[in-house]
């Protein structure tokens, strides 16, 4: 009864563990670049305590960044943290920059992020659009974006980031406005890897193609976070695409269809010369290749039960062919139909071996 009472006990003790509320969270586009600005905020919902977030700025790049050490941070309970201009303000980045960040705790925090263009300048204000901060278990592996423009009224720029401590391997695919495949290409994304915004019709290769509604599909060996974001080239109002699983299946592609196995066979005075593409099981298709190289001989092929498979009255010097199917296992005996071929006629037989 004891051990009882003391493995529920550690089993309550288990589901009872701050580390299983544990959270990891990514911001996957973060920085300033251009006018371009990412400020972000964090909320503590607890009542009761300060939790402690262990921050890491992942560097755009695709380069490994699985040993950026983590910068600690204290927010008190009940309280949203403000980081505006998030790169400069948390980590202390200087100048243009951007990348990912990754954020972690033992305890529930909420995270979001304001990515937006700075007009002020041009009394314009601002534009920007909300990104929530992703967790590992929403990354997906297969998934698409779609509603992408890339023409003289808007441009979409696109990145992504890898929440895995191993490499991810993805293939990308970009379809136009007729559907149709405008450009593909394949991309190693190394341990919590981040590839820049990027025009999309640049990082197809500038295809000549009509993108003023396209869309993007992805197929990774490891779940991945993608984005999209789709600015109007003259007010620079952007709009957030996220990803959306992929739940097509190609189909699979038939196997090729058997290649018949090749029995080349040359007749001389007197033997057959015999060689073959590889074994011959019952329902192969094979191909004789005849000839001969001197004399005058002639070629017959039967089954083990005498049927006759090929009968050829005078082989030629110039390779013939015959395509038959085996349909009986067991040795399959050819010969020479020209007796007057000369003194050695009858050495000059043959076996070809059938297996089940």
């Amino acid at each position: 009864m004891r051990a009882r009472l003391s493995f529920a006990l550690s089993i309550l003790l288990l589901f009872c563990s701050p580390t299983l509320f544990a959270k990891d969270i990514y911001l996957s586009i973060a920085g300033s670049a251009n006018g371009f600005f990412t400020d972000a905020r964090i909320f503590n919902p607890s009542y009761t305590k300060d939790i402690t977030i262990s921050a890491r700025y992942l560097p755009a790049g695709n380069v490994d960044n699985s040993n950026v050490q983590p910068r600690t941070i204290t927010i008190a309970k009940r309280s949203m943290a403000v980081y505006d201009n998030v790169t400069q303000s948390l980590f202390g980045i200087q100048g243009a920059t951007l990348g990912a960040v990754r954020l972690v705790s033992d305890d529930d925090f909420i995270v979001t992020q304001r990515a937006y263009a700075d007009l002020t300048a041009q009394n314009r204000g601002t534009l920007g659009q909300l990104l929530p901060g992703m967790q590992p278990s929403e990354a997906i592996k297969k998934g698409v974006l779609v509603q992408l423009k890339s023409n003289a009224s808007f441009r979409t720029n696109w990145g992504g980031a890898n929440p895995n401590g191993v490499v991810a391997n993805i293939h990308f695919e970009l379809y136009d406005k007729n559907n149709q495949l405008a450009g593909e290409t394949d991309l190693t994304l190394q341990p919590y890897g981040v590839f820049s915004p990027t025009n999309i019709a640049g990082f197809f290769g500038n295809p000549n193609r009509d993108l003023s509604d396209a869309w993007i599909s992805f197929d990774s060996d490891q779940p991945i976070f993608v984005y999209g974001s789709v600015v109007d080239n003259v007010s620079t109002d952007p709009t957030y695409v996220p990803p959306f699983p992929d739940t097509g299946e190609k189909p699979e592609e038939p196997p090729p269809p058997p290649q018949p196995v090749v029995v080349t066979i040359v007749a001389s005075d007197f033997e057959f010369n015999m060689t073959q593409s590889r074994p011959i099981k019952v329902g192969d298709q094979v191909k004789f290749v005849l000839s001969q190289s001197d004399g005058a001989h002639g070629f017959r092929l039967g089954t083990p039960s005498g049927q006759i498979l090929i009968d050829v009255g005078a082989l030629p010097h110039n390779p013939t062919e015959r395509l038959i199917t085996v349909t009986a296992p067991g040795n399959h005996n050819f010969v020479c139909t020209n007796s007057g071929c000369g003194f050695g006629h009858f050495s000059m037989i043959g076996t070809v071996t059938v297996n089940p």
